[in-house]
């Protein structure tokens, strides 16, 4: 006997979300529902209401660093600590800054100091293995862009390895939860498949697409190049907030450590001017370390689709966070919003 399909039209998707109360929401995010199926998006609208009304706060710790030359080290290893990060101890740990590309004045790339005090921390706490590894989006080979980063000096001193995800033997993934629409699976690199922790060290900046770009965004980096081509356009025709969701779907663990010591503003994420920010943040979920720096570059998180998305299907924090170390009142600078506005 044929076991039956469950469906839900779009007639009791609306009616059921509405006698929830949840009925804004429900016609706000249609569209998404649409691409990914009714069951998917009411099950992540009771998630997302669950979490709000349930779920524990989320912890940010933030630091104020005015320039590279301070202690970055220092500031960092105070800010792991008050963040409750995830124990490191024995680990296979893959580093994934933001190697998107090195364009001269202006702040592409996560800052070599930056990227040096996190791996000096990781191998002080004693991680197994650490790998840093990014894949850039461009038709750009990207061991020249690491050197022009100042990241290939600190890596040697360092003995650590740089991987090219781009070409890291990729292989299938499965999906749940309908992020990629009717996909079933996505490549994935096979240091991204074997690490036990990834920690996102992205710059901070606006996106002329996502809005910011931010811990989250910088997972674009980890779709191998070799198998989606140049600029991964897939996870543009997707849709933006699930791709960037999607991916964080496959890969958690994952922790965030942010460079906003200098930022990106306007045109980002490459040709927008520089912010002198003199800011830090570390913490384990990523959703809450996003929306928290999105606030504190003046950027209503509502307005960037993916972390509004993120925080209504319950995947993270985007409103009982804690804050722990500097205050947000001294760490906000109002950035200049992408050229096209926010999502």
């Amino acid at each position: 006997m044929t076991k039956p399909t469950f469906r839900l039209s779009r007639r009791t998707f609306l009616r059921l979300a509405a006698f929830a109360g949840l009925g804004v929401a429900a016609a706000a995010y249609e569209r998404v529902a649409r691409r990914i199926g009714y069951v998917n998006y009411l099950r992540w609208l009771v998630r997302g209401q669950t979490q709000r009304l349930t779920g524990r706060p989320a912890v940010v710790a933030l630091g104020q660093c005015p320039t590279y030359g301070d202690d970055v080290s220092g500031v960092l290893r105070e800010l792991w600590r008050s963040a409750a990060m995830p124990d490191v101890a024995g680990k296979r740990v893959l580093v994934k800054p933001n190697l998107i590309d090195v364009i001269e004045g202006h702040p592409t790339t996560t800052a070599a100091p930056v990227l040096a005090a996190v791996l000096d921390l990781l191998q002080e706490l004693g991680a197994g293995e650490v790998v840093v590894g990014d894949g850039p989006g461009f038709r750009r080979e990207a061991w020249p862009a690491v050197e022009a980063a100042g990241w290939a000096a600190e890596l040697a001193r360092r003995k650590i390895r740089f991987v090219d995800l781009n070409y890291d033997d990729p292989r299938p993934v499965p999906i749940r939860d309908g992020w990629f629409a009717n996909q079933k699976t996505i490549w994935l690199p096979r240091h991204v498949r074997e690490a036990e922790l990834i920690v996102s060290v992205p710059k901070l900046k606006t996106h002329h697409w996502a809005g910011v770009s931010l811990s989250l965004k910088n997972l674009f980096g980890i779709v191998p190049g070799a198998r989606y081509g140049w600029p991964k356009n897939m996870l543009h025709i997707n849709s933006l907030p699930l791709s960037i969701l999607g991916l964080y779907q496959l890969v958690r663990p994952m922790a965030a450590v942010v460079d906003g010591i200098v930022g990106m503003e306007g045109d980002g994420p490459l040709f927008g001017p520089a912010v002198s920010h003199g800011l830090l943040a570390v913490g384990a979920d990523p959703v809450a370390v996003d929306a928290t720096c999105t606030q504190l570059m003046g950027l209503p998180v509502e307005r960037v689709g993916y972390l509004w998305l993120a925080g209504w299907a319950g995947v993270g924090q985007i409103e009982r966070i804690e804050t722990r170390g500097e205050s947000r009142e001294r760490l906000f600078k109002q950035y200049e919003a992408p050229p096209a506005g926010l999502t």
